[in-house]
């Protein structure tokens, strides 16, 4: 069974996510959550989790991953990133996929590292939908909050010192960054 729009938004109405009747913007957030996530989720009740995670002002990252990003670099791309977001008028349709690396390659991050960094950045999560889906999804503010949380505890917490040795007692590594090409 695949889940339907009119389900969703009736979960999402019955949990106060959401007023009765929905806005157009709300019915246009919901096919995007759809687009996203309706091949994982059976039921509305299951989409609620997805959509509570959505809504929240932080992720919670890992902490081996939280030492990945803890480096210069990393920290600029992702307030560059952050200005690439607040720049825009709106998320949706925006090519992330092929923009965030863009960016990422003036810091001389790869491209795998720099949508993982964004990622984790965004939901703590090592897989998810599309970065063009989930921009929408969590919108400018949301984005802005997660990217300065993320900024903010790497300054703030221990610094951009990295832990030296990894769980299994091999040295340690963040993402390298390489002189720009």
């Amino acid at each position: 069974m695949t889940l339907d729009r009119s389900a969703l938004v009736e979960a999402m109405q019955q949990a106060g996510y959401l007023e009765n009747p929905a806005p157009p913007a709300a019915l246009r957030w919901a096919d995007t959550f759809l687009e996203a996530y309706g091949e994982r989720i059976a039921s509305a009740v299951d989409a609620l989790p997805y959509v509570d995670a959505l809504r929240a002002e932080s992720a919670v990252v890992p902490a081996l991953e939280l030492e990945r990003l803890r480096n210069r670099q990393v920290l600029f791309f992702l307030d560059t990133v952050s200005q690439y977001v607040d720049d825009q008028s709106e998320l949706r349709g925006l090519r992330v996929g092929d923009d965030v690396p863009a960016i990422a390659d003036e810091f001389g991050i790869a491209r795998e590292d720099a949508l993982r960094v964004v990622r984790m950045a965004l939901t703590g999560l090592e897989d998810g939908p599309p970065l063009e889906l989930l921009f929408p999804l969590l919108g400018h503010d949301r984005i802005m909050m997660r990217i300065g949380a993320i900024s903010s505890h790497l300054l703030h917490g221990r610094g951009l010192e990295p832990i030296r040795f990894g769980p299994d007692g091999k040295p340690f590594e963040t993402i390298e960054a390489k002189k720009p090409s």
